[in-house]
């Protein structure tokens, strides 16, 4: 980081903190995205009495591992895999969006959609995948989180919000993006989080496996994250954290530096 860089971020447009507000909203590509990007922040911040609304923008519809399978129920299943999962965190409130899986949809439609939701909701912090991760290939996680990033602006115009949702806008003060290969904010969690991250995500039977022998998928991914909860928690000096690239509001807008 710059000299210039760490003035930007700590005097002259600070990135606001992320347990500096009281309501939340996570948006997620698929079901299960949100535990698994950022499911020991989501544990925390419940703990912390915080308010955490989840939406999921697509239907997973296309989350199966044979061809040979009934589309409606994979997400009736997906939908109540994620109530139970929810459950687990604490979170009482989860949104779904009618789009399908694997990019079936148009992208303005799902933004003005997500938009809609933020207006409703109104969050005072925001967070979705990063559309930004270099290694990304999934077109959902990619669109959902250029669609979460522009519907962030698009909701606190209040001629947009009067007329597509028929509302007041909203005024979200952080866009926080998880699953981001460039962090500038790390978040305690603490082992406890990482437990109740992998228990929830224990609740998408229909996606990931977890055994006795540990070699499980769903084994696999807790692997990665305690991997990354440790190092954001050494580098950081936390215990355990996660990290996100996070942005108020000036820096999503005309700011040429890179925060």
């Amino acid at each position: 980081m710059s000299f210039i860089t760490w003035i930007l971020k700590k005097f002259v447009v600070p990135i606001p903190k992320i347990d500096a507000f009281e309501e939340y909203l996570f948006i997620g590509p698929h079901p299960d995205d949100i535990e698994v990007g950022a499911g020991a922040t989501v544990s925390r911040l419940v703990e912390m009495g915080k308010k955490v609304t989840y939406l999921v923008a697509t239907d997973g519809c296309y989350g199966s591992q044979t061809a040979n399978y009934d589309k409606a129920d994979l997400i009736k299943t997906r939908q109540e895999e994620a109530l139970e999962a929810a459950k687990v965190m604490g979170v009482e409130k989860v949104h779904f969006l009618p789009f399908s899986d694997c990019g079936i949809y148009d992208q303005k439609e799902i933004t003005q959609a997500i938009a809609k939701k933020i207006i409703e909701i109104k969050p005072q912090a925001v967070f979705a995948p990063d559309p930004n991760l270099q290694t990304e290939c999934h077109i959902d996680h990619l669109n959902v989180g250029r669609a979460s990033a522009n519907a962030y602006h698009l909701a606190s115009n209040a001629p947009f919000a009067k007329e597509f949702a028929n509302d007041t806008n909203a005024t979200p003060s952080l866009l926080a993006f998880y699953y981001t290969d460039s962090p500038n904010t790390y978040f305690k969690t603490g082992g406890k989080h990482v437990k109740k991250q992998k228990e929830a995500l224990q609740k998408f039977t229909s996606q990931m496996v977890f055994n006795e022998k540990h070699n499980g998928d769903g084994d696999f991914i807790m692997l990665y994250n305690h991997f990354r909860s440790i190092r954001f928690g050494i580098k950081t000096l936390k215990g355990r954290a996660d990290g996100f690239r996070c942005l108020g509001n000036t820096h999503t807008h005309c700011c040429a530096e890179k925060i």
